[in-house]
């Protein structure tokens, strides 16, 4: 009897430690399958978010230049855009020179085509033959404020007091034609002064 006893004792001790056990490793998974549904969840928002951050992000200059110019002002980026789109990808820049060359020769009246022109010679380090078709088409459309924008943001890069003082008064110009433009075009009109003023 009293083996009896001891032998339920034992067997009841036995089972109470099995499940106390069993009950910890539940616990311990269901603690692992928590965390690992947290990190989950984690990682889904964060990836979420870096596309939703990535797809809505807008650089900002670190300082002003004649990109940032025409973008304030409405400038002929578009048909860049699209001139290197339409073209095949391996097509170099001599080639997107030669083509918009061709096409300002056939539609000599297209002032944006020009505009292009000149700031694709502009990006090639090409200043002269930019400057050279920018002052042409600066007689053909005086009431053109792009046409003067666009010849005034590459004049105010020179360092020769004439061409920052028509850089100058080309801005005054532009911002007759289209007063939206004055706030941007006055802050260009300072740095060409500060240009000017550190000449003396």
């Amino acid at each position: 009897m009293i083996i009896a006893v001891k032998s339920h004792r034992i067997t009841k001790g036995i089972f109470t430690l099995l499940i106390e056990n069993l009950m910890i490793i539940k616990q311990k998974t269901w603690i692992a399958v928590a965390g690992v549904a947290l990190l989950t969840a984690a990682f889904a928002s964060g990836y979420w978010l870096g596309n939703n951050t990535r797809s809505g992000t807008i650089a900002m200059p670190n300082s002003l230049t004649s990109a940032d110019m025409e973008h304030a002002f409405g400038s002929v980026q578009s048909p860049l855009h699209e001139a290197v789109t339409q073209e095949p990808a391996a097509m170099s820049l001599s080639g997107l020179v030669a083509g918009l060359e061709k096409k300002v020769a056939a539609n000599p009246e297209n002032i944006d085509q020009q505009l292009l022109l000149a700031q694709t010679y502009n990006e090639l380090d090409n200043r002269a033959k930019s400057l050279k078709l920018l002052q042409a088409l600066n007689q053909q459309a005086p009431l053109n404020p792009q046409v003067k924008i666009t010849l005034a943001t590459i004049l105010m890069t020179s360092t020769d007091r004439k061409e920052l003082q028509q850089a100058s008064r080309l801005f005054d110009e532009a911002i007759k034609l289209k007063p939206e433009i004055a706030s941007m075009a006055r802050l260009y009109k300072g740095e060409i002064q500060v240009k000017l003023d550190n000449m003396k």
